[in-house]
């Protein structure tokens, strides 16, 4: 059963069910929603950190994306669903689908049945689910899909469930490029390397990325969730540039505020490293960062995205550039010692 929490009265607020809010975005998401008067209701595991959300009113719901029940309790009553989680590691495909595809169903159905007139349901993706570029071009929404890893590609069948349910209540999907900033481990790893003094680049090519800041994905998820324009659609989300990885750990280094060589490692080296780091997953029970297959990310692609859709639909305009995001990110790395 839910564990309830006191919800302001505030005109217009509504009931919203996240999933992950004691994640990453998701718990930049349910403070911003806080902070707006909405109530939050969320999903966890029982033995969940909740660290990042533990100062906010959350009502609680236990449970995981394939327990029906939780999920049925957590739409029931609700007004708007973002589901923002996922996984972004597995040991394998099968737990890929399991957990993107399958589990967005499993949720999908149970808001059927629990919660009829919902205003917004919100699926949160991934730029893997459009996959990366070669012309050069940004990727929008409008171009052909081609996701090329597993998790991309479950992403993806996440997406296309979800949109199938477009008929019975307004559905919109959102597609971030890497996320950053406090809270997040996945880039804490760049970061971690230029405070060792090494900017590394990889099989000497110049790759080019689109990244979001934390708080300017919330903002676009909070669009999609009000904008009248958002139902039916897919809208990329991110920060209104393009970097190199140079270029962001120049900026990395300058947040730090310490002294860092460029070092370019090699695609065979960097085969190497992601071979023995999938070796060591295998023997010590966990899921790597680094496998072959995002080796092959780094030196072969870019990854790339417009957001000219959401700004012209939504009004979207981030608002935190990478050079001041990298402040902000670095300063809370350090108040909680994780640099």
């Amino acid at each position: 059963m839910p564990t309830r929490a006191h919800s302001p009265d505030v005109p217009g607020a509504k009931t919203v069910f996240v999933t992950g809010a004691n994640g990453f975005v998701g718990s930049h998401l349910a403070r911003s929603l806080v902070a707006a008067g909405h109530q939050v209701r969320a999903l966890v595991r029982p033995q969940a950190d909740r660290a990042l959300v533990a100062d906010l009113p959350i009502e609680w719901v236990g449970g995981d994306l394939d327990d029906r029940d939780a999920l049925r309790a957590g739409c029931d009553g609700a007004d708007w669903v973002a589901h923002v989680a996922g996984r972004v590691k597995a040991p394998d495909r099968q737990a890929f689908f399991h957990a993107n595809e399958t589990g967005t169903r499993n949720l999908l159905e149970s808001a059927i049945e629990a919660a009829p007139q919902l205003e917004r349901f919100v699926y949160v993706s991934s730029l893997a689910a459009g996959g990366p570029v070669y012309d050069g071009q940004p990727r929008s929404e409008s171009d052909p899909d081609h996701p090329i890893t597993d998790y991309g590609e479950s992403k993806l069948a996440g997406e296309k469930v979800a949109m199938s349910y477009a008929d019975r209540f307004p559905v919109v999907t959102v597609r971030p490029p890497a996320v950053y900033g406090p809270g997040d481990r996945e880039v804490l790893g760049f970061f971690k390397a230029v405070r060792w003094h090494i900017k590394p680049v990889f099989g000497g090519r110049t790759m080019r990325l689109s990244l979001v800041y934390v708080t300017n994905l919330v903002d676009g998820i909070m669009l999609t969730l009000t904008s009248p324009a958002a139902p039916g659609e897919v809208f990329y989300v991110a920060d209104d540039r393009l970097y190199s990885l140079a270029e962001l750990e120049d900026m990395m280094q300058h947040a730090l505020g310490n002294w860092a060589l460029r070092v370019n490692i090699p695609r065979p080296l960097l085969t190497v490293l992601a071979t023995a780091a999938e070796w060591a997953g295998r023997v010590g029970g966990f899921v790597p960062s680094l496998n072959r297959s995002r080796a092959r990310d780094f030196v072969e692609r870019d990854w790339a995205c417009t957001v000219d859709k959401a700004r012209r639909m939504m009004g979207y305009v981030p608002q935190v550039e990478f050079a001041e995001g990298a402040v902000r990110t670095v300063a809370w790395y350090r108040e909680h010692r994780w640099l």
